[in-house]
């Protein structure tokens, strides 16, 4: 017996409002469907997020429908459950998710399936605060495992949880799980795929997310999908990368600026599936600005050749928060000089002069508005 694990798909996610980052989405999910097709597995787990949003677009329906259908047509059974993107309202509306199960996706929360001859488990996501404050996650599993009316079969749990170390939120696996209950463990949630690991005689596996949903260079790592293949009650795990569109990272400064953009139009563009993306980042002490980089970026005819472009930028120059000045009644403060009378957070101090020295680049609100859609993570403080 072999199947797919999966995780984190976020259907219908527009990421910096393009629609062609949502096709992407649905695209390497797709292929992921693909490789089960080819692989020719039993069936496939899903651990959460299968859609961005709990009220998606008719269009990402759509898209959810034909996954599930193509998967259905090639007799591959999908089993999934709600993430924390995925969970909607039950009381006043239908999910996404159960809207689906009415095309063969098999949606577990708290049950378990044993159709295939093999017992399936699956738990919703359930917030760590929640978990700490009314309910004793370790019974919840025991609870879930005596559902099962052959515990001789291979036995696979499905959580969309917050675990340490990867969260903080104090919830420890290892401490909660009792040896030899489940075979394997899919967590989904966290994005970055991790290698298998054995905790109490369980293969746990992080799959990580499908595409990016966020750029960190030091955790770019390939994404993908877990083949697992079963014999008795251990298995083989066997990571298959999928392709999604690149992410391009280039550090700058007032020196070696106009290197690194030449370095970056002399890329082999023909070379990439499709049109990457690029984050610059950059410092300077003579107050560069990001129109300043885009200006460059369109000199060297670069502004087509990407998707999407972030530019950010930490200027080391007093120029804005030292010389711009409010009238404080009497007296004129700079701008740092307020915000360190009002606040006492350095952190949040630190954010702040960031985002004005982001904003001051620009000449007019229409183009801040524009700048602060396509990058909601700035004023997340």
């Amino acid at each position: 017996m072999k199947f797919i694990h999966l995780s984190d798909t976020h259907l219908g996610y527009h990421q910096y409002g393009l629609s062609e980052r949502a096709k992407d989405y649905f695209d390497v999910f797709m292929s992921a469907v693909d490789k089960a097709i080819e692989y020719k597995v039993d069936f496939i787990i899903h651990t959460g997020d299968f859609f961005h949003h709990n009220r998606p677009s008719n269009e990402t329906l759509l898209e959810g429908i034909e996954i599930v259908r193509r998967l259905k047509e090639n007799n591959i059974p999908i089993f999934t459950i709600a993430g924390n993107h995925d969970r909607g309202s039950g009381v006043r509306d239908k999910s996404a998710l159960e809207i689906l199960s009415h095309f063969g996706l098999k949606v577990l929360d708290g049950n378990v399936d044993d159709s295939l001859g093999v017992n399936i488990f699956g738990l919703k996501y359930i917030s760590p605060i929640f978990i700490k404050r009314t309910l004793k996650i370790d019974e919840i599993f025991e609870n879930l495992y005596e559902k099962a009316s052959n515990k001789n079969n291979f036995n696979i749990l499905m959580l969309h949880l917050e675990f340490e170390p990867f969260f903080q939120s104090g919830i420890d696996l290892e401490k909660i799980i009792q040896e030899g209950m489940f075979d394997y463990i899919g967590i989904g949630h966290y994005h970055q795929r991790q290698e298998p690991t054995k905790i109490k005689g369980s293969t746990v596996v992080y799959s990580g997310s499908t595409e990016f949903t966020q750029f960190n260079e030091k955790a770019y790592v390939e994404k993908g999908c877990y083949l697992v293949e079963v014999e008795g009650k251990t298995c083989k795990t066997t990571f298959i990368p999928l392709t999604t569109r690149k992410f391009l990272s280039f550090s700058f400064d007032d020196n070696n600026i106009d290197q690194v953009l030449s370095d970056i139009k002399n890329l082999d563009f023909s070379s990439f599936d499709k049109k990457p993306i690029l984050f610059l980042k950059g410092k300077s002490q003579e107050f560069l600005t990001r129109k300043d980089v885009f200006f460059k970026l369109e000199k060297e005819e670069l502004l087509d050749r990407f998707l999407y472009i972030n530019v950010d930028i930490v200027n080391q120059s007093k120029k804005v928060l030292d010389f711009q000045v409010i009238d404080d009644t009497e007296n004129f403060v700079t701008i740092k000089e307020k915000l360190r009378e009002l606040l006492d957070e350095e952190e949040l101090i630190q954010k702040l002069e960031g985002i004005i020295e982001n904003l001051r680049a620009f000449q007019d609100l229409k183009e801040i508005e524009e700048f602060l859609n396509k990058n909601e993570d700035l004023l997340r403080i």
